[in-house]
């Protein structure tokens, strides 16, 4: 498979790349082509059934699409989000009728949290299902959800009954064609352009009961949160990749005072420290990949080291080569420029550097108090290899903002 990404990639999404940033061009064609070669499908075996066990294989190709265009690399990875949820919690019915469209890029659905007055903080979430009847009637506004615009479908978090703060909540898989609902652009990003970004509004949309997730609202989302942020670690990793390599090149071709620029110390550890964290982003999110292979949603503190700490070094790295290109770094239509916008994008969804953080360091400290092993965060090497332990549902309940 891997050999037919390297060629999608240099046939088609490399020289797609520059329009794609520059126009932010949809690319349902190129949606479609991965479809053929079964990216989105990836996590789902010859009979249909979900198989997490090649979840690496997924964040390999997300990373290789990185390089050269994160949007594409989303588009793909959004699809795997939602047709993933859909096999592990939608009833029989509504996987039936989404599930396949949306692995061969015939339907786009959107994975819906976040609101205008809620982000980090999901208890803020005031999308409400009132029970009527055999039905939900639902009512809200998300924003900031991929594949908005466009999407056919949206599994969207929502609270039932009240918007009370501490109501239950359910994940309600919503016909984007039923009346009430509505798709639309949100504003215009500066990294990530061409993946359709915007908001979704629900005007009292009537959604059957029976098209609700089997799982507890908040639990299956940050499940497939999880997915998201290996992805987004990919997305980091790739422009990490990218930016490592054309700061290469640059340093080799640009000549300042008759010599190559990569013959200047400063420069040589630039690309130094570039590379040592570029292998210490892809082992990190490679270990968190492996947790979510083995089930149960991964590794909850090794995922969000693993985005966190890709995502900060993208941006702190994509700056560096755009340094080593001078002037020329500032071009817009130059990649290490688009490298740079799209690397902020990275430190911003799925969670901030900031609120993983201060989840790791929150979930240290009550592991400690309780007396559980630190496994993801310290080696006590009692296990060959402790970060491919998932954690239980049930603790990702408790750390619940």
């Amino acid at each position: 498979m891997l050999d037919a990404v390297d060629d999608l990639i240099e046939t088609r999404v490399r020289p797609a790349a520059r329009r794609i940033d520059t126009e932010a061009a949809f690319f349902p064609d190129l949606l479609a082509e991965a479809a053929r070669l079964g990216l989105q499908r990836i996590l789902h075996d010859d009979a249909g059934s979900l198989d997490a066990s090649r979840m690496d294989l997924a964040r390999e190709v997300t990373e290789r699409i990185s390089v050269h265009s994160p949007a594409v690399a989303l588009g793909i990875a959004g699809s795997r989000l939602s047709a993933y949820l859909l096999a592990k919690y939608a009833p029989a019915h509504v996987a039936r009728r989404w599930l396949e469209p949306a692995l061969d890029a015939r339907a786009y659905g959107s994975f819906a949290i976040t609101e205008p007055d809620a982000g980090t903080d999901v208890r803020a979430l005031s999308t409400v299902a009132v029970p009527d009847g055999h039905d939900y009637l639902l009512s809200g506004h998300k924003c900031w959800v991929g594949f908005a615009p466009v999407a056919d479908f949206a599994i969207v978090l929502a609270k039932l009954g009240t918007a009370d703060r501490d109501a239950p909540m359910a994940a309600l898989v919503v016909d984007l064609a039923a009346p009430g609902a509505t798709g639309r652009p949100g504003p215009e990003l500066s990294g990530f352009r061409g993946m359709p970004n915007g908001e979704l509004l629900f005007d009292g949309v009537r959604v059957p009961a029976a098209d609700r997730l089997d799982v507890e609202g908040f639990a299956g989302m940050m499940d497939g949160l999880n997915m998201a942020r290996i992805d987004a670690a990919a997305y980091a990793c790739g422009l990490l990749r990218g930016s490592l390599l054309a700061g290469l090149a640059r340093a080799n071709a640009r000549q300042a005072f008759g010599r190559p620029i990569g013959d200047l110390a400063i420069i040589q550890r630039k690309l130094g420290r570039m590379a040592a964290d570029y292998r210490a982003a892809r082992e990190l999110t490679r270990r968190a990949a492996q947790s979510f292979a083995r089930g149960g949603g991964g590794d909850q503190d090794v995922v969000s080291m693993a985005k966190m700490f890709a995502a900060d070094a993208a941006r702190r790295h994509t700056d560096e080569a755009m340094q080593i290109h001078g002037a020329l770094g500032v071009v817009v239509g130059e990649d290490v420029n688009r490298m740079h916008r799209d690397a902020k994008v990275t430190q911003i969804f799925d969670g901030t550097s900031e609120i993983h953080e201060t989840m790791l360091g929150r979930r240290a400290l009550r592991m400690l108090a309780r007396g559980e092993p630190l496994t993801a965060f310290v080696d006590d090497g009692a296990d060959d290899d402790p970060y491919l332990a998932p954690r239980p549902a049930a603790s990702i309940l408790e750390d619940r903002p």
